[in-house]
């Protein structure tokens, strides 16, 4: 606490005398000096809000800079009080760049501690799992010595894992050489697939981290598949936070010899027009089948906030065929249930369908929990109707016996 209200010491000579003051670091002064408000309001009346945006302020790149160091500075100290008052937020050596620049970005200070109380979680199941770690260390130490002294006692042969067997042991790097085969392979004679990641401006933070995700799940199933697609990112600015995150979830995946295809360049700059058709779900026309000769077009954009019909804008400024997946025509959507798939779930339709060619089969990855299933739908029916008969209320003939009287 002292050595972030330290740091402070050049903000304004209001926080140095309150730095200089040695009752200021016991927490009960903390609270008294918060009571009417918080720290940071009290700051706001004596340098100004610097969190306000003044319409009348000329743009001013040093000056944006200075403020944006303020805010910096204030949010430490917000936060370093509120872990000393004992909220849910986590301690400061958690808090990364990223995460910082989405606290300045961030409102209002409600939001701000919701965005708190979310990295808390995160600290506590990272601390919980490695925590869980150790005691599995532990048992697997003891376990061992216990198996050490058994073989010791029992001199004998012990067949099983790391001790004598027939079987060859399969190693992560063996599986990981396969899969990059299979994607080499795919690269030379599979069929292509393409994610257009030109969508950051229209995303928010958050969402451009949940894209990233996705987009990771989308390379990672495409690998596995026994029969995996040639996929292209393009349209990639890599000063994005969509690409940044990627980089982080994959760090080899702008080196030469990784099997992943990343392009700066638009998609019809790279493939042919007459092949290219883009997979919107504003658009009219349904995929029926799939054509191996058509290259498809998935926009790498989660649009929780945005719902506006941004990829079918595209497709039709570029002069593209367009399509979208028959979901209406294969499932029965519950009520409340959004429509929307995420990334991986498309690349992972279109896997089994170019593979099986049948929908009922390669809709199975839509979640359970959007659809209707009949067979609970009937059993439910026939609970409400054991119940009414033991009530004795008739459901066929209460509309009508309502009507006559």
């Amino acid at each position: 606490m002292l050595k972030n209200l330290l740091k402070l010491n050049g903000l304004n000579p209001f926080l140095k005398q309150i730095t200089t003051a040695q009752n200021y670091i016991r927490p009960q002064f903390i609270r008294q000096l918060t009571t009417d408000g918080n720290l940071q309001q009290n700051v706001v009346n004596k340098v100004g809000n610097p969190f306000s945006q003044e319409k009348s302020r000329k743009s001013d790149p040093e000056m944006e800079t200075v403020d944006r160091e303020t805010k910096l500075k204030i949010l430490q100290l917000e936060v370093e009080i509120a872990y000393q008052e004992g909220r849910r937020v986590p301690e400061g050596s958690f808090l990364k760049d990223q995460h910082w620049e989405q606290l300045l970005a961030l409102p209002s200070k409600s939001a701000r501690y919701k965005y708190l109380g979310y990295l808390w979680q995160i600290e506590k199941k990272k601390e919980s799992r490695q925590e869980k770690k150790l005691d599995r260390q532990l048992k697997v130490a003891e376990r061992k010595e216990k198996e050490r002294q058994m073989n010791q006692e029992h001199n004998h042969i012990i067949y099983g894992i790391a001790h004598t067997t027939f079987l060859l042991r399969v190693y992560e790097s063996t599986m990981n050489r396969l899969y990059n085969n299979r994607l080499i392979q795919a690269m030379q004679f599979g069929s292509k697939i393409v994610m257009d990641c030109s969508y950051d401006e229209h995303m928010n933070q958050r969402e451009a981290i949940n894209a990233a995700k996705q987009l990771m799940l989308c390379f990672a199933e495409n690998r596995m598949h026994d029969d995996p697609f040639d996929i292209h990112f393009c349209n990639v600015n890599l000063k994005r936070t969509t690409m940044q995150c990627l980089k982080r979830h994959i760090p080899t995946m702008l080196d030469p010899e990784f099997p992943m295809n990343v392009h700066e360049k638009c998609f019809t700059e790279i493939f042919p027009k007459k092949n290219l058709v883009y997979l919107t779900p504003h658009c009219r026309t349904d995929l029926t089948t799939y054509n191996h000769d058509d290259i498809y077009i998935i926009g790498a954009m989660v649009d929780k906030m945005n719902n506006e019909p941004l990829s079918l804008a595209k497709a039709k400024r570029l002069g593209l065929r367009m399509a979208r997946l028959p979901l209406d025509k294969y499932l029965q959507w519950g009520t409340g249930s959004g429509k929307s798939l995420t990334l991986n779930q498309m690349v992972s339709i279109l896997l089994d369908l170019k593979s099986t060619g049948d929908w009922e089969k390669s809709l199975k990855h839509v979640p359970r929990r959007k659809i209707i299933n009949p067979y609970n739908s009937q059993s439910k029916e026939r609970v409400i109707r054991k119940r009414a008969d033991e009530l004795k209320f008739h459901l066929d003939t209460w509309g009508n016996s309502k009507r006559s009287s």
